[in-house]
């Protein structure tokens, strides 16, 4: 066997330059969450008012850190890195004459977390436009003049086109934003990309596939002017352009097909659908708006077939499920609200509006009242299994399997009736089982253990009927049921610590009392036939007709498995069954095929919620009329008043008014194409997040968005006909010098594929793709499995592990972007898994040519498409003419040809995970 040389240099490559590629971790993100969730609260709650912009006790300000380090008339406030020694830590702990706040000490788990907060240094937010740090919002403060001027509530108005030094170089208005800046800085972005390179990276973009040999050719032998623009409409009118692009915005919906719990959780076999409908919706180019209405509120608007507006709900109804702890069926209710508000304002607004639950959002204008105007919206929508089908066939099925149900209940019903007769007919063993109850419990006297089955066994009885008498006869506590007086009485005179099973004294008088228990209860059964038969208008006394139930009735002391029932009836009632059994056949051979389901919503009871004091279901506030955000709406938004609100708050969304829902969408297609946004936080527009690049340019492009129709392929043309995105990525040092990160665009940037472009290219290159579209999800860990990898299904319990490894996001929550990591089980994968080996065998099985040097140069205009190198392909016949190596000692590696393993080493290789 050779050694893998090849295949261990190329991965090692790979490491090597995709670690340059990850970006590093927010430096003192844990401090930040830290005092996010736990000191943040606690300053605006207890200190804002009167220690902050408005009132400014004892000269202190407690709204930002560089107020609390230069304190007031008593000193600093905080000393970073020594909690103890810090005046504000004396004095929330009432120390001496410091005390705050005064009306009463803070509990003790917040003064703790304060002394934690800094002894970690103080970490406190800064605004990205600035650096500056941001300064906390007072509870209860009006929206203001400047909260509107905020430059994402600020209208969309499309500016002028710069004027730029060349003018010549724009192929788009947008390269005019674009080179102004870079004007600026006195610099100039890199020349444009081959054709090669270009067409490799826009098939990547739109379809996530490689370009094949074929389609790479025919594009170098056009050498029109409009050879690029033709490649880009072929590429958008591909269905894989949808399975890209829609499995994009499934991280947005935070996609899932079951739940992160295993107790009682939720699942959704129909989950596929929404992501169907979500691809089907980008690759027919449903308007951006339109694409926005229907996931809020697609059942609600006649624009299309209702069999697809169904499916569209799943942006909600796929959702995480929160369950009751310890009963608290209102704390579940406000965690899944908190879901859906979460994944529809980060979603389409950009804005963390769920911030907002406990307290006013402490840095966004977003009071506590507009979050519940918003839950109330979705407290008023129930979660439903819709019917993609038309009425008529969908009531069809319904109706059939109705018929089937209700004869299934016909059948339940007449065994149950059939086995209170067979109970019934056991009457005359009352007393044996009785006695044999008597007999295990006074045996246990010697025996702790022993089992109803021994004494049934001996007794010629049922065991698990043996064992219900027992639990009756004996139960724990003490007993007051009249009709067991007579029973009680016979045991009180017998030692219950001992085993009596054998003093015939005590048999005799334990027999006697079960014997006159089984003549009681035949008499009563006696008593209540002679009054059927008589069809008198009296009733048998509650307290009899009770003991029967409890003996006789099919949960009684006499229940019998089904099939012992079955076995103990009459012949007449043995035909009747069967003739039941068959009409159930034939009810079910007549049941139509099950209509197409989707996981959906459904309007529930309207309503108007109220806060929830600090985010506690049990103590409610004023009401919250349910309208739209008053940032984005106005002082005094309209409310909703059809329905639950969904269909007015989803016009409201998607309006081309709203400031923020164009501006967000045309940011996360250009971070989707650039791998950075325009905006570097895409779900986060408020003040903690970043602020935009090219603000002008942002807003000429959503401009131009909306005036298109909302067509986000029009928008794709927009951006990639531009010189911006069709630049090379060769390294410039002196732009590298004034712009180190590229963010004003002066080459395009090398992007890693992420997890599904890159196991869906290493089947398309191998020639094992499964190109079909739709359909059901499936196990991307089974065997054979080559469909592509948005057709995987995706646990949130259970998260593939090739996806997990692969970052893959998180599908509980809304994820703006992916991280980038490298770690070296992705190389060992690559070098180790069974799907690499079949990919690699594939590959090598699949190349063609006269010689190896042709095999090898197909194997790189396929991979990479460019030809091989003369270096290249000397490389790889060397490695193929090498002598072979055996494994070492213990050392296990798959049995792989030379040929496959060079497959293997060009599958692993850099050049094929990452794109220029």
């Amino acid at each position: 066997m050779k050694p893998t040389t090849l295949a261990l240099s190329a991965v090692a490559t790979l490491l090597a330059a995709g670690s340059l590629s990850a970006a590093p971790p927010r430096p003192g993100a844990a401090d930040l969450d830290f005092f996010e969730a736990k000191v943040r609260p606690v300053l605006v709650e207890h200190c804002a008012s009167c220690h902050g912009k408005t009132k400014v006790r004892g000269g202190l300000r407690l709204d930002s850190r560089a107020a609390l380090l230069k304190g007031g008339e008593s000193g600093p406030a905080i000393v970073p890195g020594h909690g103890d020694k810090s005046l504000l830590v004396a004095a929330v702990r009432h120390a001496k004459d410091l005390r705050m706040p005064p009306k009463g000490k803070l509990p003790e788990r917040a003064v703790a977390d304060l002394v934690t907060w800094i002894n970690r240094g103080a970490a406190w937010p800064a605004v990205p436009e600035t650096g500056g740090e941001a300064t906390l919002r007072v509870h209860g403060g009006p929206i203001t003049a400047a909260d509107r001027a905020f430059w994402s509530f600020r209208p969309v108005v499309d500016p002028s086109v710069p004027p730029v030094k060349d003018a010549g170089w724009a192929r788009k208005p947008l390269d005019n934003f674009v080179l102004a800046q870079l004007d600026a800085k006195g610099l100039r972005p890199v020349p444009p990309a081959s054709k090669r390179a270009l067409l490799r990276r826009a098939t990547f973009d739109l379809t996530g596939l490689p370009p094949t040999p074929k389609e790479i050719d025919d594009f170098l032998a056009d050498e029109s002017p409009t050879a690029f623009a033709r490649a880009v409409d072929r590429l958008l009118a591909s269905p894989h352009y949808g399975e890209r692009w829609g499995r994009h915005w499934l991280d947005v919906a935070r996609y899932g097909e079951d739940q992160a719990h295993t107790f009682q959780a939720r699942t959704y076999p129909h989950g596929h659908r929404y992501r169907d409908w979500v691809i089907k919706a980008f690759n027919r180019d449903l308007p951006y708006d339109r694409f926005l209405v229907h996931q809020v509120a697609g059942d609600l608007v006649d624009d299309g077939p209702a069999t697809e507006r169904l499916a569209a709900l799943g942006f909600f109804a796929t959702g995480p499920v929160y369950y009751m702890d310890a009963g608290e069926k209102k704390v579940a209710e406000a965690a899944e609200l908190d879901d859906r508000i979460d994944t529809l304002t980060r979603g389409f607004l950009g804005l963390t509006v769920s911030c907002a639950r406990c307290h006013d959002h402490k840095f966004d204008p977003i009071p506590t009242q507009d979050y519940y105007s918003l839950a109330g919206v979705f407290r008023a929508s129930q979660y439903k299994v819709a019917y993609l089908a038309p009425p008529d066939v969908a009531a069809a099925f319904e109706q059939a399997q109705g018929r089937v149900r209700n004869q299934d209940a016909s059948i339940k019903r007449f065994l149950d009736g059939e086995s209170t007769r067979v109970a019934e007919g056991m009457s005359d063993q009352v007393a044996r089982y009785a006695v044999a109850a008597w007999k295990l419990q006074t045996r246990r006297n010697s025996k702790a253990n022993l089992a109803p089955a021994v004494v049934a066994g001996e007794e010629k009885l049922l065991a698990p009927v043996l064992d219900k008498w027992s639990r009756y006869l004996f139960r724990r506590g003490s007993d007051t049921r009249a009709h067991l007086a007579d029973w009680r009485k016979a045991l009180a005179g017998l030692d219950a610590n001992r085993d009596l099973s054998k003093d015939e004294a005590a048999l005799a008088r334990v027999g006697a009392a079960a014997a006159r228990f089984q003549a009681d209860l035949q008499a009563i059964l006696r008593e209540r036939d002679k009054l059927a038969a008589g069809k008198s208008a009296k009733a048998l006394p509650p307290a009899k007709a009770a003991l029967l139930r409890e003996v006789f009735s099919p949960q009684g002391l006499f229940r019998l498995e089904p099939r012992q029932v079955e076995d103990r009836l009459s012949a007449p009632a043995k035909a009747k069954l069967a003739d039941l059994r068959a009409e159930l056949r034939r009810l079910r051979a007549s049941v139509p095929p099950t209509p197409p389901q989707a996981h959906s919503l459904t309007e529930g009871a309207p309503g108007d919620m109220r806060v929830y004091l600090r985010g506690n279901p049990h103590k409610e506030g004023d009401v919250a009329p349910r309208r739209f955000l008053r940032i984005l709406a106005g002082d005094n938004p309209p409310r909703f008043t059809a329905g639950s609100g969904r269909l007015e708050l989803a016009r409201a969304l998607a309006s081309p008014d709203n400031p923020l829902t164009a501006r967000v969408m045309v940011n996360r297609v250009w971070a989707w194409h650039f791998g950075k946004g325009l905006v570097g936080t895409p779900s986060n527009f408020g003040l903690l997040g970043e602020r935009p690049t090219h603000p002008e340019l942002l807003d000429h492009l959503a401009a131009r968005f909306v005036a298109s129709g909302w067509s986000i392929k029009a928008l794709h043309r927009e951006i990639m006909l531009s010189a911006t995105y069709q630049l090379g990525n060769e390294r410039d040092e002196r732009n590298v010098q004034a712009d180190p990160a590229n963010r004003l665009y002066w080459r395009k940037d090398r992007q890693r594929l992420d997890v599904e472009a890159w196991r869906d290219s290493l089947l398309a290159v191998s020639g094992n793709l499964d190109a079909s579209l739709g359909g059901p999800s499936q196990n991307l860990a089974s065997g054979g499995n080559r469909r592509r990898t948005v057709y995987g299904a995706v646990s949130r319990h259970n998260l593939d592990p090739l996806l997990r490894l692969f970052d893959f996001p998180d599908p509980n929550l809304s994820s703006e972007k992916r991280p980038t990591t490298i770690v070296p089980l992705q190389q060992l994968f690559v070098l180790n898994s069974p799907f690499m080996v079949e990919q690699a065998r594939a590959l090598a099985k699949g190349l063609a040519g006269p010689d190896n040097a042709s095999r090898i140069r197909a194997a790189y205009l396929r991979l990479y498409g460019r030809p091989a190198r003369d270096w290249e392909v000397r490389l790889g016949l060397d490695f193929l003419a090498a002598p072979e190596e055996k494994p070492g000692p213990g050392e296990m590696r798959p049995s792989l040809t030379p040929w496959e393993q060079y497959a293997q080493a060009l599958l692993g290789a850099n050049e094929f995970t990452f794109i220029d």
